[in-house]
């Protein structure tokens, strides 16, 4: 099975993998618009690491812009699928299977993205990595805030985090963070929105 993703994209499907919906485009569309923004997408266009690419949508959207993007996910069935989509596209992405920054470690981006998984338990799912895929612990929001402590480490100076935020998660803490609203929707069930944030000084 194959759909069509962010501008003519061509994503298959795997029923193990968090296929792209409205936070992915969100995320994938603010960031595309923003790398063609000379002072808002500067790191966007130097080394950039997605934490938790799925089918890859938001990794294939800024290579095709011209970014230099490196992708991971825990999910092998993830990696295995954004891999067939990038060359399904004649895009070049570096994937790695691990657990968040693990397959990159003593590596630095200019940027890092991430569309994390931020709901509370409660769904019923189909498979354990699909529940990993959406759930982000038990106010949807620790699986945001160990990226956000762990991030440092592997930015550059001047460096951002660009995440994906959810009304029905908990809030994150702030401290030594500068954080800016780029995108935003609101759905019935939700609100959505993009943040960057960029260490304070």
């Amino acid at each position: 099975h194959r759909s069509r993703g962010v501008d003519g994209l061509t994503l298959a499907r795997d029923p193990q993998v968090y296929e792209p919906a409205e936070d992915s485009w969100l995320l994938a569309t603010a960031l595309e618009a923003h790398y063609r923004q000379a002072t808002a997408g500067r790191t966007l266009r130097g080394a950039v690491l997605e934490v938790g690419t799925g089918s890859g949508v938001v990794a294939l959207t800024l290579a095709r812009a011209g970014g230099q993007v490196t992708a991971t996910d825990l999910n092998p069935a993830a990696v295995a699928l954004a891999r067939r989509n990038a060359a399904a596209n004649g895009l070049t992405v570096e994937l790695l299977e691990g657990d968040m920054f693990e397959p990159v470690a003593g590596r630095d981006f200019n940027a890092i993205v991430c569309n994390p998984p931020y709901l509370p338990p409660g769904e019923a799912y189909d498979s354990p990595a699909l529940a990993r895929a959406v759930e982000g612990g038990p106010t949807g929001a620790e699986f945001s805030a160990r990226l956000l402590a762990d991030a440092p480490a592997h930015l550059r100076r001047g460096g951002a985090v660009w995440l994906l935020r959810s009304s029905r998660a908990g809030p994150l803490p702030e401290v030594g963070w500068r954080r800016t609203v780029i995108a935003e929707a609101r759905h019935f069930f939700e609100r959505l929105w993009v943040e960057r944030w960029e260490r304070e000084i």
